[in-house]
């Protein structure tokens, strides 16, 4: 099992933080491989909520599809999200740091098939993960701080 794990800290209430991360409208706004979301259920966030996007990894666009399975209002969520014929588990956790928010957030996956995947997954795959995810948080970072520091 592959486990990636991400922090940042957000200078910024936690509340906001919650709200804009969970937003399926921002999601390609700040996860840096997401070209496209779109909602296929009513429902966009918790169990039940599926999701659609196209994303672009190792060079390609790729189809995504996000299925969600909890929810806790201003605590955390997760999905399921199906690529590449296999299934990961996204899940995002909120906390009170000081006058900020601490949000991390866990990617786990098996690679497949066994072997050839464990290889191809310790050359490349986690490596590409864990920048794209880097990014993508301190991108998640800067906008939500910016939109505090415009607010003030």
């Amino acid at each position: 099992m592959t486990r990636i794990e991400k922090k940042v800290v957000i200078r910024a209430p936690l509340e906001k933080v919650y709200a804009f991360a969970s937003d399926w409208r921002n999601l390609g706004r700040y996860f840096v491989y997401v070209h496209e979301v779109k909602p296929r259920t009513e429902k966009t966030l918790g169990e039940g909520a599926r999701l659609s996007l196209r994303v672009k990894f190792l060079g390609r666009m790729m189809d995504s599809e996000w299925e969600g399975i909890e929810h806790i209002e201003n605590v955390s969520w997760a999905f399921n999200a199906t690529l590449m014929g296999l299934t990961a588990v996204k899940r995002w956790h909120f906390a009170r740091f000081n006058d900020s928010t601490q949000v991390t957030f866990t990617l786990e996956y098996r690679p497949s098939p066994p072997v050839i995947g464990h290889i191809m997954d310790l050359l490349i795959i986690r490596r590409r993960w864990e920048s794209l995810y880097e990014r993508s948080f301190q991108t998640l970072k800067q906008l939500v701080e910016g939109e505090t520091e415009a607010a003030s």
